[in-house]
């Protein structure tokens, strides 16, 4: 048996225990599920938890909660601006974490927080790092849609003063940046999935080891199909929806302007749905000011966050999905929609091309390019057979990579791989 331990953002299904009305969702929730019923595998899950708790076992999975409270005000504070107050805190925890427990292999979720300082820690057991995004290489395309000028000048000035400004968050992206490289850099093993995360692995480790591993979508999507249907009479409102999360580099800007074209030199009646943000949300207004565009005025809608639940309901009953990100590398929100059957358009940015095939299961565009956007919404609308081809294309290919039992065999079979080569590499009987 492989005794395995996972460091992770996420306390995974041990959620359940208190009760929630709603399950833990997630791909590393769905992969732990499905990863904790095999008899070959031990799994253990490290997680930072508010609540100080010793370790304990749920579902036959153990759990190491990593005591992180948050601290009075003015230590938060401080921390919004300092990003090593939270290292220094968190490495006596990795260090007792490393006693208590002794796994063939460590797996850390993300190169992006902290946890990856456990490569400094250990020796003896090999770690792998699996690829969600990429700071660093996300730093190239940081102000890709706003300019960094205007971003700091539209930034609310109560935000900079609480440490949640876009400069402060600019230097804590690019400290991090650099975390991320010196952990690929000092680290043999990647679970990747696209060519645009095997290639800046690759740049930065020319001798690191890399395994294809995909990802377990939320449980509703295998669940649930596309409606299929698309239309273009005029009396028909057309239902496009998009979901965008996080910050400045995601794109709304250019889903503004698209919808601005569609408004202005189409008869096409519509209306553009996107959940994740709220009308208050500061990207939003931050959008709005640097376009000229009110939302409103274009037909744009604001959801706000859904449940699973709900984002798939509204997904099924739409017509056209689309991503407007800069920069990604295999965003859960195009392979769900994927999943889903639905007629696909999104930006050619980051690993979306290793999702689709341009023409074939969905369209791809240049990030940023609003005309070419809203061209191929209207080509959707104007060629709807074609649209309902590309979206059964993407079901097609979606249902083979997202197979859940095809990704537990990638995720094993990478652990026993890795081990055996450490062993090698290190003369180990």
């Amino acid at each position: 048996m492989i005794k395995v331990l996972w460091i992770a953002g996420t306390p995974c299904s041990s959620i359940n225990r208190y009760g929630v009305v709603k399950p833990a969702e997630g791909w590393i929730a769905s992969l732990e599920a499905e990863l904790h019923k095999r008899t070959d595998i031990q799994l253990s899950v490290a997680y930072t938890s508010e609540i100080k708790e010793e370790p304990f076992d749920y579902e036959s999975v153990h759990y190491y909660p990593l005591y992180m409270p948050k601290g009075g005000k003015i230590r938060r504070w401080l921390s919004n601006f300092d990003k090593t107050i939270g290292e220094k805190r968190a490495k006596p925890l990795l260090r007792r974490l490393i006693n208590e427990c002794h796994p063939d292999t460590i797996h850390v979720h993300g190169t992006e927080g902290w946890k990856g300082r456990i490569i400094e820690m250990i020796e003896g057991v090999p770690v792998v790092f699996s690829i969600q995004g990429m700071i660093a290489p996300y730093c190239q395309k940081y102000f890709a849609g706003i300019p960094k000028h205007d971003a700091f000048r539209l930034d609310p000035l109560l935000d900079r003063i609480l440490g949640f400004g876009i400069r402060t968050t600019w230097k804590s992206f690019q400290y991090r940046g650099e975390r991320e490289i010196n952990y690929i850099k000092n680290n043999t093993y990647v679970f990747g999935r696209t060519f645009w995360d095997y290639d800046c692995t690759l740049a930065i480790n020319p001798n690191r080891q890399y395994y294809i591993v995909n990802e377990i979508l939320r449980p509703i999507f295998y669940e649930k199909q596309w409606k299929g249907y698309i239309e273009k009479s005029g009396k028909y409102t057309v239902q496009i929806i998009s979901t965008v999360s996080g910050g400045i580099y995601k794109g709304l800007e250019t889903l503004l302007k698209a919808a601005y074209i569609l408004t202005s030199f189409s008869q096409l009646n519509f209306e553009w749905h996107v959940v994740g943000y709220s009308d208050s949300t500061k990207w939003v207004a931050m959008a709005e000011k640097l376009t000229k565009i009110k939302s409103s005025n274009v037909h744009v809608i604001y959801h706000g966050r859904l449940q699973s639940d709900d984002l798939c309901n509204m997904l099924v009953n739409s017509d056209i999905y689309v991503h407007v990100s800069h920069i990604e590398n295999s965003p859960n929100s195009v392979c769900e929609a994927m999943l889903l059957g639905m007629p696909i358009i999104a930006s050619f940015t980051g690993g979306t091309a290793s999702l689709l095939t341009h023409e074939k299961e969905g369209v791809l565009y240049q990030d940023g390019d609003p005309y070419v956007l809203a061209g191929a919404i209207l080509d959707f609308i104007q060629h709807p057979k074609k649209a309902i081809e590309y979206g059964s294309a993407a079901r097609k290919r979606a249902v083979l990579r997202h197979n859940k039992e095809k990704i537990v065999s990638e995720v094993v079979s990478g652990y026993m791989k890795i081990i055996e080569d450490f062993k090698y590499s290190r003369n180990i009987k």
